[in-house]
């Protein structure tokens, strides 16, 4: 029975035996490590090369740095020759040699008070073989060079040129220097704070690329973002110069460890975006955006006097697209239309309003009051220009004769021809507004409403043909489905355009118009198409007398 009462936490001996799975090995990790010690190290430039061999790939990465005093350090894992103030600047783990384990390596280096040379294969890295010290005459610096499988494929180039794309220091391979680009290139804007800098970009897709440069090594971190009302999406990227307490999860260095120094980047770069937005013209940040930038300092002035004008949508929309934003005017409002059914019946009523006027802006209405309607925009609540602007909602709609009383209809009705109709609308101050029009379209009971079941009202002097009133009912109420098992977008839009005309017909002609319209349009659908060019097929049709003759068109009788 164990009695101790105090215990202290240690690595086992027996991990040093797995050290060859701490890294995968891949020539990416393999380069950041090395890279990363070389600047660490004071190094000013660093030289790659490869010798390819018939079985394998002799790769060498040499510095010019300050060299390493003890060998025993760099083969302890978790131990390091790193000076003071680096290891409280970067608090490096002492693993990053061990991205080479299991590989023949060989490591030479100088320093101020020591030089040496290590061959370390197979069991010696693991702690099984002893590992020679032998002496070294070379310049300060330290070279180190492993062995790879042979690599025919350019992948080799590629992980080099990747490892010093963003690296702060020149690196040549095989003699020849590989580009370098600022890892914040493209940036609409650069602000440095805080030993960051911070890349604001706007209208960049930043979601599959790496979006933090520790050094050289990047990585990718979900970073703040701001997207403004119907404009601009701000982004983030973060080039690290001097942020000691920012450390990477250890042993791979992947990923950023959250500790409150990620916390205060996270503060920082959403401090960047405001800063990049209150140099921009306006701005249309949401409210509570707009409220984050002043608690976080920023000064910004209040979302840009723009709303889009409002306009119409229909059932089938699976996207309402949004129109352009325009300058208000002290006659703008606000409609904030619910179902497509409202929204088709507002839009009427509007153009009953213009009369036989076409050149009118389709979002104004000119009597009872000239006002410039705008689509309503929930995330702007609270500035108080939006607050001030009457948001009208649909309220009801009455049907009435010529001498005021209402019209009798039946209860389960689903057909109104009232002489007199008038939308009523109602703002968030109570204050009413009665819109007359010569149409209004309701869902019916069935909350999956076809074209018979869709509750339509239209007075009786309504200037209106047939085919206008059937896409203001497919406007209002056709919404297709995508179940799997569903006909085709076209099958079922047709099928409720015949439903729409033959309702339509029967509205405003009458049942025999509308039948007549069903077999005209399931004519041309079905049976039209096989009739030859040039010829004109004679049809007489009834239960007790059928008669069908193809005719050259000349000789057909006129019907």
């Amino acid at each position: 029975m164990n009695t101790a009462t105090k215990l202290r936490a240690r690595v086992s001996p027996e991990a040093i035996s797995k050290v060859t799975r701490i890294f995968n090995g891949s020539l990416g990790d393999i380069f950041g490590e090395l890279l990363q010690n070389s600047r660490r190290a004071g190094a000013t430039t660093i030289a790659i090369s490869a010798l390819h061999l018939e079985e394998a790939c002799v790769i060498t990465v040499s510095d010019d740095g300050a060299g390493i005093d003890d060998p025993a350090n760099l083969v302890s894992l978790g131990q390091s020759d790193w000076s003071d103030e680096c290891c409280a600047r970067e608090d490096p783990a002492g693993m990053g040699f061990f991205s080479l384990a299991g590989r023949d390596t060989v490591v030479s280096s100088a320093s101020a008070t020591a030089s040496f040379s290590l061959a370390i294969s197979g069991p010696a890295w693991t702690g099984e073989a002893d590992i020679d010290v032998l002496p070294f005459q070379g310049p300060r610096g330290t070279t180190i060079s492993f062995t790879f499988d042979a690599i025919r494929d350019g992948h080799l180039d590629r992980a080099v040129k990747a490892a010093a794309l963003h690296f702060p220091l020149p690196v040549t391979y095989n003699d020849e220097p590989l580009p370098r680009v600022d890892f914040l290139a493209g940036a609409h804007a650069v602000i440095e704070r805080e030993g960051y800098r911070i890349g604001v970009y706007r209208q960049v897709n930043l979601d599959h690329v790496p979006t933090i440069n520790f050094h050289g090594l990047t990585l990718r971190h979900k970073l703040p973002s701001i997207k403004e009302v119907h404009h601009t999406l701000w982004r983030v990227k973060v080039d690290i110069i001097d942020a000691p307490e920012l450390v990477l999860v250890l042993p791979a260095r992947k990923e950023i460890y959250h500790n409150p120094a990620l916390d205060r980047l996270m503060e920082i770069c959403n401090e960047a975006i405001y800063a990049a937005i209150n140099k921009e013209p306006f701005h249309r940040l949401a409210h509570k955006d707009w409220l984050a930038a002043r608690l976080a300092g920023r000064e910004l002035p209040e979302a840009a006097r723009q709303l889009p004008s409002w306009q119409g949508h229909c059932a089938r929309d699976s996207y309402h697209e949004i129109a352009n934003y325009a300058e208000i005017d002290p006659t703008a409002a606000l409609y904030d239309d619910g179902d497509a059914c409202d929204s088709v019946t507002f839009g009427r009523a509007l153009a009953f309003s213009h009369g036989e006027d076409c050149s009118i802006d389709s979002n104004r209405l000119i009597a009872p009051a000239d006002i410039t309607f705008f689509a309503a925009v929930p995330p702007y609540q609270g500035y108080s220009w939006y607050d001030a602007l009457s948001c009208y909602v649909q309220t009801g709609v009455t049907y009435r004769q010529h001498d005021g009383s209402e019209t009798a209809c039946e209860t389960d009705a689903v057909t109104f021809r009232p002489d007199v109709l008038t939308i009523e609308l109602t703002d968030q101050h109570d204050k009413r507004l009665d819109l007359l029009s010569d149409f209004a379209i309701q869902e019916g009971e069935n909350c999956w409403s076809g074209a018979d079941e869709a509750r339509i009202a239209l007075t009786r002097t309504a200037s209106i043909d047939p085919g206008d009133l059937t896409e203001l009912i497919i406007d209002a109420v056709f919404s297709p489905s995508d179940d799997s098992d569903a006909d085709s977008y076209d099958t079922q839009e047709t099928r409720f355009r015949h439903d729409a005309a033959v309702r339509a017909h029967a509205i405003l002609e009458g049942e025999d118009a509308a039948i007549i319209a069903g077999i005209r349009m399931a004519f041309a659908d079905r049976v039209a198409w096989r009739i030859p060019h040039g010829r004109t097929l004679q049809l007489t049709w009834s239960s007790e007398y059928t008669s069908l003759e193809l005719r050259a068109a000349k000789d057909a009788k006129p019907q």
